[in-house]
C-alpha cells in the first residue's frame, strides 16, 4: 500500500513538473493589445527577440522588441525600438543607432528606465519603418558614455522584428477609437 502510494504521487509529480516546464515556462510569441484611457493611447508591445542567445531557450543580451501606439484623441500611430540590457550598465547610455544596409540612423531617445535591467525606448520615424521592411542587413549599435557596441541582427531575427512590425501595424489600424467618458 504504502510503495502504491509514492509510486501515485512521484507520477503525480512528474505530470505537474512537466506541465510547469511545458506551459509555465517560455514567453508568449503573441502581441497584446493595451488600452491606456488615463493617457488616451492604445499600446501593442511585441515579444522581445534576444540578440546574443546562446541556446534557443537561454535568451541573453541585449533584447529588442517594438512598441506601436495610437494616440486616441488624434489617431496617430507612433512606433518604438525598446532595447534591454540584463545587465545592469554602470555608464551613462547615450542612445541607440541602426545600420541599416550601409546607412546609419540615429534614434532620438524617449525614455531610459533603470532597475534591475536598463530599458531604453527609442523612436522609429516612419521614413524608417519600410527601409527597415525592406532590409538585408540590420545593426544595432548601443552607445553610453565610454563605448558603443554593435550587434548584427540575423536574417531570423531581422524577419521576425519584421513579423513584429506588420502585426502591430495591423493591430493598430483595426484597433477601434476608445471610448472614454469624463
Amino acid at each position: 500500500m504504502i510503495q502504491y502510494f509514492y509510486k501515485k504521487n512521484f507520477f503525480i509529480f512528474g505530470l505537474v513538473l512537466i506541465g510547469f516546464l511545458g506551459i509555465g515556462c517560455g514567453k508568449s510569441n503573441t502581441l497584446v493589445i493595451i488600452p491606456e484611457p488615463v493617457v488616451d493611447q492604445v499600446s501593442v508591445v511585441s515579444p522581445e527577440i534576444c540578440l546574443d542567445s546562446y541556446v534557443w531557450i537561454i535568451d541573453a543580451n541585449p533584447c529588442i522588441a517594438i512598441k506601436g501606439v495610437k494616440d486616441n484623441t488624434t489617431l496617430k500611430k507612433s512606433y518604438m525600438l525598446i532595447y534591454k540590457l540584463s545587465t545592469f550598465d554602470v555608464e551613462f547610455p547615450l542612445g541607440l543607432s541602426l545600420y541599416i544596409d550601409g546607412e546609419f540612423y540615429n534614434l532620438v531617445k524617449i525614455t531610459t528606465d533603470y532597475g534591475q535591467t536598463l530599458e531604453m525606448v527609442s523612436d522609429l520615424p516612419d521614413n524608417l519603418l519600410p527601409l527597415l521592411s525592406k532590409a538585408k542587413t540590420v545593426t544595432i549599435s548601443y552607445t553610453n558614455r565610454k563605448n558603443t557596441e554593435n550587434t548584427e541582427l540575423s536574417n531570423r531575427q531581422i524577419k521576425k522584428l519584421n513579423e513584429y512590425l506588420a502585426e502591430i501595424k495591423n493591430l493598430m489600424s483595426k484597433e477601434p477609437k476608445l471610448k472614454i467618458k469624463r
